[in-house]
């Protein structure tokens, strides 16, 4: 489900299930190792993915990863409100260089809740503060379908048929 805002401050909410449990998807949201390996559609390597977390109200999560060939992103999230498994609150600066030119910034607000639901979690992501229709319709149409679609891919792989780690 998506649901993009017509008036008011540009944003968006989106809901999308995911296997595992909310530990789970928390976890590999949050980790930094478990990071590497989902965040950049590239791979760790070619995606060039380093990040780091310091997973604390106050804390980061700063990440570098080209999600293609010609596209570096530079992102940091301030951790506003942490309550895991259930919810984590962000303030996102980012940046991103598309064939060498700087894109302007994007600051924004981040509110991901893990629901459990029955075989998985429902993620909800609401973000607000896009500058322009144009960014929150990538950011709805591409880069959270897509990052959450390898974030449930890579949870997905830890599990066996029946739920259970391997």
């Amino acid at each position: 489900m998506n649901q993009i805002e017509a008036n008011g401050p540009i944003g968006l909410t989106m809901q999308r299930e995911l296997p595992g449990t909310p530990e789970e998807v928390f976890d590999a949201f949050t980790d930094p190792a478990k990071q590497r390996i989902w965040l950049s559609a590239l791979g760790p390597e070619e995606g060039a993915v380093e990040t780091t977390v310091d997973l604390r109200v106050g804390g980061s999560w700063e990440a570098r990863f080209r999600p293609n060939p010609q596209t570096l992103v530079h992102d940091v999230h301030t951790y506003r409100e942490i309550d895991r498994p259930h919810r984590i609150v962000t303030d996102l600066v980012g940046g991103s260089t598309i064939e060498g030119q700087p894109m302007p910034p994007l600051e924004s607000h981040i509110v991901m809740t893990f629901e459990a639901i029955a075989g998985g979690t429902l993620v909800t992501v609401e973000q607000s503060g896009f500058p322009a229709t144009e960014l929150r319709d990538f950011f709805a149409n591409v880069a959270w379908p897509d990052g959450l679609a390898r974030l449930g891919a890579f949870v997905g792989s830890l599990t066996d048929g029946r739920g259970s780690r391997e």
